[in-house]
């Protein structure tokens, strides 16, 4: 039997899992991670020698798999280390004698995306083994590509674990943080682990569309929760959220609060709803903090390598003239006002490729007695109407066709640039209007 002689007293089931503080990286893009594994107490799978059940490791990769074990040097006996991703066996060691590894296991390339590797350890006759496996641990490492951090905890019933992937100071890349405590009566392992992406390079397979003006994005799983379960998570934008010192010309308009946290769905960009489909709460310094459960978007059993982004507004410089941002415009109903402006994003950089099917303009009714009495007239009226014109250096025009039908009445411009609010509505860049005949 084998027992190792380190045991922590507050594990009954399984080791903690808790990342290396440094990283070793193998090039630029590699980041390499290792994590204590090991079961308390073995539960055996079809013989006395094979242990249960699985610790097992997510994390993302963009192609980069490279997987080792080493056996503890605390041992008194040797194991056989069965390599699983994804839950298929890839490879199986000779006898690990104490603190002997199986080496590098390359399994790259592999598809992009949240790739899971499980140890099982098989006993052998011999030293204090006398017949079946009690316990064990080791070291997992994995090598990744793609992220620039990671962290990763095993938790076992009744365990809480937490992970993060925060660097402090600034500048600092985007990172998250969660919280999860493993139910006393749960059966088996739960694994949660969160990632930092390479800035503007999120894995995703399918290669989305990503969402106007992100920032970053980070990635949130849970392995073997269920719908019962919490996760507290907090995501933590980069720091600044504007880099350098950008030089954006002007007086540009940016909301507020110029970012908002999605996810995708595997279909679309969705806006993070917190338990009971609250919007997460947003603290300015800190970052969103969502309780995901099962009444939460994505609810927490959809954990599974979700990729979080933070999606920034744009720098919008306008309305140019003829249209006032300040002042009410009076202008001719059924004519053709044109519409101008700059657009850059939060790094003072002109954005060029606005899609045309993005851009909407609308308008709504208003109380004419809300306005101020006196205006400033529109001078300059356009030709015809047309859709998006791209100008080039982030200026665009679009040319909005106006109703005779406004006459004696105020109305609201609403350009919708395919931004939208916290709460997934559109946001809306306005201009208000009293219209003459």
């Amino acid at each position: 039997m084998l027992i190792p002689s380190r045991l922590r007293p507050f594990v009954l089931a399984a080791f903690a899992l808790s990342g290396n503080l440094s990283t070793t990286a193998a090039s630029a893009a590699d980041l390499n991670r290792s994590f204590d594994v090991g079961v308390g107490a073995c539960a055996a799978s079809g013989s006395a020698q094979l242990c249960t059940p699985v610790p097992t490791v997510a994390l993302p990769t963009d192609s980069v798999f490279r997987v080792a074990f080493d056996a503890s040097s605390n041992h008194c006996s040797a194991i056989i280390a069965h390599v699983l991703v994804d839950g298929v066996e890839r490879f199986a060691s000779g006898a690990l004698a104490p603190g002997q590894g199986t080496g590098v296991l390359d399994f790259g390339p592999i598809a992009a995306g949240v790739h899971a590797v499980g140890v099982q350890a098989e006993g052998v006759t011999g030293g204090c083994n006398t017949g079946s496996l009690a316990s064990w641990e080791g070291t997992l490492s994995l090598t990744v590509s793609g992220i620039t951090d990671a962290d990763a905890a095993i938790a076992a019933p009744g365990e809480s674990v937490a992970i993060s992937t925060a660097t402090g100071g600034s500048p600092s890349p985007a990172a998250v943080e969660a919280f999860y405590a493993r139910p006393l009566d749960a059966l088996g392992f739960a694994t949660l682990s969160g990632a930092t992406y390479i800035p503007g390079n999120p894995i995703i397979p399918g290669n989305p569309v990503l969402p106007s003006g992100n920032v970053a994005f980070v990635d949130l799983l849970l392995i073997g929760g269920t719908a019962g379960d919490t996760v507290q998570a907090l995501f933590i934008p980069p720091n600044p959220i504007i880099p350098g010192n950008p030089i954006i010309p002007g007086n540009p308009v940016i909301p507020g609060n110029p970012i908002r946290l999605a996810f995708w769905d595997g279909a679309a960009w969705t806006p993070v709803r917190s338990n009971s489909g609250a919007l997460p709460t947003y603290t300015a310094g800190t970052g969103f903090s969502a309780s995901f459960t099962n009444t939460s978007t994505p609810a927490v059993t959809n954990l599974g390598g979700t990729v979080f982004a933070f999606v920034a507004s744009y720098a919008l410089v306008g309305f140019a003239p003829p249209v006032d941002n300040d002042a009410v415009n009076v202008a001719k109903a059924g004519r053709v006002i044109p519409l101008k402006w700059q657009l850059y994003d939060l790094g003072g950089n002109p954005v060029d490729g606005l899609a045309p099917a993005a851009v909407q303009v609308t308008s709504v009714s208003i109380a004419c007695a809300s306005l101020a009495q006196t205006g400033d007239a529109v001078e300059e009226y356009a030709a015809g109407a047309s859709g998006l014109q791209n100008l080039g250096g982030g200026a665009y025009q679009f040319n909005w066709a106006t109703s005779k039908t406004f006459a004696d009445s105020c109305r609201r411009l609403r350009l919708d640039l395919g931004e939208q609010n916290p709460d997934g509505t559109p946001f809306y860049r306005t201009a208000d209007f009293r219209f003459t005949k």
